[in-house]
């Protein structure tokens, strides 16, 4: 498996600016860390440590630092995939990862801009993000469906910043969605921190049927035990494209929990 990753920032002119290498740092940093977060939760503190950086064209190597590299196999097949084009989110590719790739696109832009940036696991080249990064990611996200349900899991994060925010692991996914919610619920919703939950609203999903966040929440209840989770899932509108992959019997049977 391997060990490490390795970023080289190809600038538009001989030498990169200071600007452009700090921009880099950022996405990068953002980008694993909320990857490591859908693969390891609240353990994924433990980061990435500086391999080695290089100075002539800027290449910064990173290796996890957890005995654990699983984490640098799914970054580097991640970017592949979506560097070459999909329209279905790579394993531990969340709704906020996805939005910190569409977020590189700033490092194309402006009059000191990248050309391109690389993507190496150890030595070997693995994919290369360009100035159409945002249009890929945007392929992932045009391709999902949305309808009104709920939702079960653990909640474990809350961010009140701008559009207040609650975490919840998905119960049947196992996936980290993010759960938008009405401020004046935030002291409630609170109060709920590490526990089951029942998130009922805007069910957001990719192409492949795994949740990627809720939004207009209407209510967020907390349930004692696991005993407490409903049977049977309730469900709103039937999303077409879904139906038309499988038909609609499987389709009501998945949503049912009736499914053999």
């Amino acid at each position: 498996m391997p060990d490490y990753l390795t970023f080289v920032i190809h600038s538009l002119d001989e030498r990169s600016s200071f600007d452009l290498l700090v921009k880099s740092l950022e996405d990068i940093q953002r980008l694993l860390r909320h990857v490591d977060y859908a693969i390891y939760g609240r353990s994924s503190r433990t980061g990435w440590a500086v391999h080695s950086l290089r100075s002539s064209t800027p290449t910064l190597t990173l290796t996890p630092r957890r005995e654990d590299r699983q984490a640098v196999v799914i970054v580097g097949d991640g970017l592949r995939i979506m560097t070459e084009g999909t329209d279905q989110p790579p394993q531990h590719f969340t709704e906020p990862v996805l939005e910190d790739l569409k977020k590189m696109r700033r490092l194309f832009r402006g009059e000191d801009r990248a050309r391109s940036m690389s993507v190496l696991m150890d030595d070997e080249n693995t994919a290369v993000i360009g100035n159409d990064i945002a249009e890929k990611v945007d392929r992932v996200l045009a391709a999902g469906y949305h309808n009104l349900g709920s939702l079960q899991g653990r909640l474990d994060a809350i961010n009140v910043h701008r559009i207040p925010t609650a975490t919840i692991w998905d119960r049947v996914s196992g996936a980290p969605v993010r759960c938008r919610f009405p401020r004046e619920e935030t002291d409630r919703v609170k109060k709920l921190l590490e526990q089951l939950v029942m998130v009922t609203g805007d069910i957001h999903y990719f192409s492949n049927g795994t949740p990627r966040s809720v939004s207009n929440v209407v209510e967020i209840d907390g349930l004692a035990t696991a005993d407490q989770y409903p049977k049977k899932a309730g469900f709103g509108a039937i999303p077409d494209r879904r139906v038309q992959e499988i038909g609609v019997t499987e389709w009501l049977a998945q949503v049912r929990g009736t499914e053999e």
